[in-house]
């Protein structure tokens, strides 16, 4: 992997005089980036505990690898990358367990119809939750996260091309299984 597509340096300007800490870089990123790959990794998962759990082990695998934040040039990517391993793992995990049923549906109304609003987003969840991983992944970065399709592809280790094409055919599938829904 080149520089580029694991975001760390060979090496990083420090001031001699002062010596950064892992902790207080860690805190930063927290800040920073929690909210954001929260929300990447439950579009990955499908579910908030997991979700909680990616970005869990995004951040413990950081602080285990403490020296190696010292040369990490692009952080947001760097974490980026992290989560999806760590959200992979856990959709791995889940899968050997037999546990694919996780839905990314909110609960149906037990009193009657859903208003048309949670109808409309609940319909929205399930037809993204259909989606293939690859393509969910995708979509969710560049909507959410509001990346190019390089900074995807650098994310994700697929080609340009490969990331545009995913997106495009989520995009697609969406349209199709939205239309079908409306039609029922």
């Amino acid at each position: 992997m080149t520089e580029a597509e694991t975001g760390i340096a060979s090496v990083r300007a420090v001031e001699p005089s002062r010596s950064i800490e892992p902790a207080a870089i860690l805190a930063e990123w927290y800040d920073r980036y929690a909210r954001d790959l929260f929300r990447y990794a439950f579009a990955l998962t499908g579910s908030a505990e997991d979700a909680e759990d990616a970005v869990q082990e995004a951040f413990a695998g950081a602080a285990r690898q403490s020296r190696r934040l010292l040369r990490v040039r692009q952080s947001r990517a760097y974490l980026i990358t992290a989560t999806r391993n760590a959200a992979y793992s856990i959709l791995r995990s889940r899968r050997r367990r037999g546990d694919l049923l996780h839905s990314l549906v909110a609960e149906e109304n037990p009193h009657g119809a859903a208003p048309p609003a949670l109808s409309i987003q609940s319909t929205l969840r399930s037809c993204f939750g259909e989606l293939p991983i690859e393509q969910r992944e995708v979509l969710a970065l560049k909507v959410f996260e509001e990346m190019s399709f390089r900074e995807i592809a650098q994310a994700t280790g697929v080609s340009l091309n490969t990331a545009a094409s995913r997106y495009r055919y989520g995009i697609e599938k969406l349209r199709k299984r939205l239309e079908e829904q409306e039609d029922e």
